[in-house]
């Protein structure tokens, strides 16, 4: 006999959810039950479900993939806005792969926008960078760098799917990171994003852009980021000044 519930709130169904994955001992990128089985399972209606379930893939519990299903997600990455780390890095420390797609790397001329932001001459030389970046191999992000050509001549010989920017910077054009600035908005995939990290056209994200510098106060560079927010979520440290 199917047993019923005698509520079918939101909170009841996001429990049922979870105490599901942990039952079935359902791992990061294991596949949920149709909507329509488990509805069935638990005796809920389609909208409480689906209420459920996006509360857990704003916790970050659950991924969904157009015309896919339902999928148990990874731990989000958390970005911390106060610190200069590169992507690599923070990956790391959670003990999980960084990984990176190669999309271009080329010499292009300084427009208006990077001229602003680089504080180089229009038409200049400075070398821009795309790439697909990836955790556990599952594609997270599109990061797009611009670069001073002239504080890094021939760093398109890199192969960048292999080795960190910021490692690079550091190690073989002996240049330090110190701080930087940034902005983060929310955006749509258009179609060329979509098909580079394999998501449907129009699914939101987070769109990143800012400027680092290096310990003189001089831009090094300009990134434009496209972020899932299903695989990375951005928070800041709160902190109290004490006065002696």
């Amino acid at each position: 006999m199917k047993r019923r519930h005698p509520m079918s709130s939101r909170d009841h169904a996001t429990e049922l959810v979870e105490s599901y994955i942990l039952d079935m001992g359902l791992r990061p990128g294991d596949r949920l039950p149709s909507e329509r089985d488990m509805c069935r399972m638990w005796d809920l209606n389609r909208t409480t479900l689906r209420n459920a379930i996006q509360r857990l893939v704003s916790d970050g519990v659950l991924y969904c993939r157009m015309g896919s299903g339902t999928y148990v997600a990874q731990p989000k990455l958390v970005r911390n806005l106060q610190d200069v780390k590169g992507f690599s890095e923070a990956v790391r420390e959670t003990g999980r792969t960084p990984g990176a797609r190669l999309v271009y790397c080329r010499q292009c001329e300084a427009d208006k926008a990077i001229t602003k932001r680089l504080h180089v001459s229009l038409g200049s030389p400075v070398v821009e960078l795309c790439r697909v970046r990836t955790i556990d191999g599952v594609p997270v992000a599109m990061e797009t760098t611009c670069l001073n050509e002239h504080l890094f001549p021939d760093i398109e010989r890199y192969d960048f799917s292999r080795v960190s920017l910021f490692d690079v910077i550091r190690d073989e054009y002996h240049i330090q990171v110190c701080s930087g600035q940034e902005r983060i908005s929310i955006t749509t995939l258009d179609e060329r994003e979509a098909h580079l990290l394999d998501y449907p056209e129009g699914t939101p994200v987070f769109f990143q852009s800012g400027i680092i510098y290096d310990e003189k106060n001089e831009p090094v560079e300009y990134f434009k980021n496209t972020v899932l927010s299903d695989h990375i979520r951005f928070a800041s440290e709160l902190r109290s000044e004490v006065e002696e």
